[in-house]
């Protein structure tokens, strides 16, 4: 674990075995003298962490990449895996992993070869390929015809009626990890839950670790009586702790944000790269749509035509002003922004969505009223740089509509700001999958004439070439294809250069590092992040005040990658030393500051549970093609 010994906010932390978090909480009753870790396989342990979180991480932010080496309690509590890259590389590196600590003692821990499939064929490269790489997706056609991804849910669990907007008992029920309170409600997977401080007599938590629940109502409902609750319970200040959320169903986001400010109508507009596959299908979509219902009503009923076929069907979205478009071109375009041709911008008809995917209170059948609980002041989101997709989109529905201020905590032990969005800013993530399906079934659909102009255009193999692509990203079984692409950007409201989020360094405004009690405690957690904000509690150095909201600003030099991050976890003595450095002459890597701890020869951490980096060796891992959200 990376953690400050001390909460000064110049104390920057250093890298502990997570087996000392206790002596490192309580060192008055400790034998043991909790020793920093210095080297990794002989390489500076910054060094060598931020190489192989960059390696291994899914963000697009090195200080979130970082934070994903890391224990993270969240994602625990909520899933029951501890999904650290640390311990579970994606990557071979070496037979052993050395960790050398500050006292001078040194420990091997053994790789260990996970795999997740049968390999009792498996003689030879071509036995490999035939049993991994030559799966048929034939068998989920009717999955990507209702595929699961962020923006289509399935609703199979979902409870059958909205719940009044009333308090609850605030008695408290089990909690999701020993390191949490009791919450006074929680979603049967604990994807969300509500607490009320005992610490902070004023303050309500909504924890959200993910936004892709077993049940969406329910989901919904959580949000509802957390609220009503705190309401209740003369709760003045809510933090919302979106730590570990890679994501989820899109249009969660826009209704946790309706019902925090029930007037407010989110944003959320967006385009897509124009292209002309998409145009011709597009087209096609658009013309034949009614012939399309009358003879496929299943495919179309269950590819949800609100949704999937969106970007396809110019009469489902609307413009920025909430209008229909005119037509095929109207929506088309191309409009030409910073040297590319995208798309018009379009917002989702949320009346539409909420009547026959996920519901969003305030429209389509989800009608009810009730009152804003909090004013925008008193509302702080507290991040990890990990929120990515759906919890991108409702963070910039917080941050620009609303001015919500955030909290980051954790990233590369060094001063200056950090991005609590550090994931993918798409806002719209889509199967390979179901974009295959939906050109090929209106390929198959149409005219001869209109087919041979589809081969003549983008060649007669294109969709055969393409099956062969899917079937080797396809492990088999029920899983569904690993592919996928970030479909449709993100655009700020009133931003005239229609920069896509995904490329706009927006830093929180306040950052904080973890200390031990922060491990064991999720209420300490929340008890710095607000008094960081209410009670006037001191910040990391240099990580408030960063011009973010501005579209135009440049990211601060903290932000570029370095402690090696540019090299390869394949080192040898002759690298060492330019892997303490970045490759493209960025600054080294601060002083650690290591405690030398205890000098004896005597091994001190022989008790640590440091787990090995694990290689999965399995089709899943080696050949997804997937983008997180």
């Amino acid at each position: 674990m990376k953690t400050q010994v001390t909460t000064g906010t110049d104390t920057i932390p250093n890298v502990f075995a997570y087996s000392d978090e206790a002596s490192l909480r309580d060192p008055g009753r400790s034998v043991k003298i909790p020793s920093p870790i210095t080297q990794i396989n002989g390489v500076d342990t910054l060094a060598w962490l931020n190489s192989c979180a960059s390696q291994n991480g899914r963000s697009q932010d090195p200080d979130a990449n970082d934070n994903s080496l890391f224990m993270n309690i969240s994602t625990i509590a909520s899933t029951g895996i501890a999904t650290t890259y640390f311990t579970n590389s994606r990557f071979y590196q070496g037979n052993n992993t050395r960790i050398t600590f500050a006292n001078r003692t040194a420990r091997d821990v053994s790789t260990v070869a996970q795999s997740q499939a049968s390999f009792k064929c498996v003689i030879d490269g071509a036995t490999f390929f035939e049993q991994f790489c030559s799966n048929d997706i034939s068998d989920l056609t009717s999955a990507a015809a209702n595929p699961t991804s962020e923006t289509t849910p399935s609703k199979s669990s979902e409870p059958t009626k909205q719940v009044p907007n009333e308090p609850i008992s605030s008695a408290g029920t089990a909690p999701p990890h020993p390191a949490y309170p009791s919450p006074i409600v929680i979603s049967s997977d604990a994807s969300i839950a509500g607490y009320l401080s005992e610490s902070r007599q004023n303050l309500a938590i909504l924890s959200i670790p993910s936004f892709g629940p077993a049940s969406y109502l329910e989901y919904e409902n959580t949000v509802r009586q957390l609220l009503a609750t705190a309401r209740a319970n003369n709760r003045t200040k809510l933090g919302i702790d979106l730590r570990g959320n890679p994501g989820g169903d899109v249009f969660l986001a826009y209704d946790l944000f309706r019902q925090l400010f029930p007037d407010i109508t989110p944003y959320g507009a967006g385009n897509y790269r124009a292209n002309d596959l998409h145009n011709f299908t597009g087209q096609l979509v658009s013309e034949n749509i009614d012939a399309w219902r009358s003879e496929f009503p299943d495919f179309l009923a269950s590819i949800n035509d609100a949704v999937s076929l969106s970007s396809f069907n110019y009469r489902e979205p609307l413009t920025t002003d909430d209008k229909n478009f005119d037509s095929w071109i109207d929506f088309f375009g191309p409009q030409k922004y910073n040297g590319g041709s995208f798309k018009s911008l379009k917002r989702w008809n949320l009346t539409e969505v909420s009547a026959s995917s996920t519901p969003i209170f305030g429209y389509g059948n989800d009608t009810g009223t009730q009152p804003q609980p909090f004013a925008p002041e008193d509302i702080i989101l507290l991040h990890d740089g990990y929120c990515a997709s759906t919890c991108a989109v409702f963070s910039e529905f917080m941050k620009s509509q609303k001015s919500v201020r955030s909290v980051v905590v954790g990233g590369r032990p060094q001063t200056g700001p950090m991005q609590g969005v550090g994931g993918v800013k798409g806002s719209q993530g889509q199967g390979m999958l179901v974009l295959f399906t939906i050109v090929s079934t209106i390929v198959s659909a149409v005219s001869v004439s209109e087919q041979l102009a589809f081969a003549a255009r983008f060649g007669i193999g294109m969709l055969g070439a393409t099956t062969k692509a899917l079937n080797r990203a396809h492990p088999g079984g029920n899983s569904i294809v690993q592919a996928g692409i970030n479909f449709r950007n993100n655009i700020r409201e009133r931003d005239e250069s229609v920069t896509p989020l995904q490329y706009v360094y927006e830093a929180a405004d306040c950052r904080l590092f973890y200390t031990p009690e922060m491990y064991a405690s999720q209420a300490s957690v929340w008890d710095r992040a607000y008094d960081s904000m209410w009670a006037g509690a001191q910040c990391v150095e240099g990580s408030t005040g960063h011009t973010s909201a501005n579209i135009s600003t440049v990211p601060p030099k903290e932000a570029f990658n370095f402690f090696g991050g540019n090299n390869s976890l394949f080192i040898d003595e002759s690298l060492q030393s330019a892997l303490r450095g970045n490759a493209s002459g960025s600054q080294p890597p601060p002083e650690h500051n290591n405690s030398t701890g205890n000098d004896s020869d005597n091994d001190k951490n022989s008790g640590i549970s440091v787990t090995v980096p694990w290689l999965f060796t399995s089709f899943v891992a080696l050949t997804a093609i997937t983008v997180l959200f």
